[in-house]
């Protein structure tokens, strides 16, 4: 399983989700950095890339493509 899928799958709960989703809302340009538990989510508009980030693990992290990141977390059902 890949770090993303982990994270959306594992590490990701409400607060997460909705703290992405409302970045999506607010920003078309620049770069956000969100701090989680145990991850770290870097959104770069300019570059069109979402990488999530192992905070226990500098190795681990995984880039792809904003929309592609936006859609996936949008998707996920957290109550199933």
């Amino acid at each position: 399983m890949s770090y993303l899928d982990e994270f959306l799958r594992a590490l990701m709960g409400p607060h997460e989700r909705a703290a992405i989703l409302a970045v999506r809302e607010r920003r078309t340009s620049g770069v956000e950095e969100l701090t989680f538990n145990v991850s770290n989510v870097v959104l770069d508009f300019d570059a069109s890339t979402a990488t999530v980030e192992d905070d226990l693990d500098a190795d681990v992290s995984e880039t792809v493509g904003l929309n592609d990141f936006f859609d996936r977390v949008a998707a996920i059902d957290l109550d199933a």
